[in-house]
């Protein structure tokens, strides 16, 4: 995965009517680090393929990144799933939770009551979810329906029954 288009090699942001606007990369990482409210932008997996990104900054010191994956096949979709949990495990700031819903049983906004504030009710199952420790602990110990196992890079992976 890119944040630039593999064949132009320029990064894109979507504005609100929906169309890409091209900006250079510096002037990409210049707007990421800004910390706006919400900013969406392209992830680019091949030449026609991209996903789309919303990286909404929260006030609780945190951001979150949902990505769209419609019109991918299920490959591309592998490799996106596998290029985050990768990112997770290289970098320094605490990943408070992942969640991968193929299925689209859930809705992104729904899993803010349990990974942004600690909630231990979930809003369904999803086919990968990953969380931190503490909140791991309260989601277990709340369902017993649910197992959780350590993954390697600190985080517990839920698993529904």
């Amino acid at each position: 995965m890119s944040l630039t288009h593999p064949g132009t090699e320029q990064a894109s942001v979507i504005n609100v009517d929906g169309d890409n606007v091209l900006v250079a990369l510096d002037a990409m990482e210049w707007l990421l680090g800004l910390r706006l409210p919400s900013v969406t932008i392209n992830w680019w997996v091949s030449n026609e393929h991209n996903t789309v990104c919303e990286f909404t900054h929260e006030p609780l010191g945190c951001e979150i990144q949902t990505f769209w994956l419609d019109g991918l096949t299920s490959s591309e979709i592998t490799a996106v799933a596998s290029a985050v949990k990768a990112a997770i495990a290289r970098i320094d700031t605490p990943t408070r939770g992942l969640v991968i819903d193929l299925q689209e049983a859930t809705d992104a906004d729904e899993w803010n009551s349990a990974i942004l504030y600690g909630k231990e009710d979930l809003p369904g199952g999803v086919d990968l979810l990953l969380v931190g420790p503490e909140l791991a602990a309260r989601i277990l110990a709340s369902s017993p329906s649910l197992s959780g196992s350590e993954e390697e890079n600190g985080l517990t992976r839920i698993r529904f029954t």
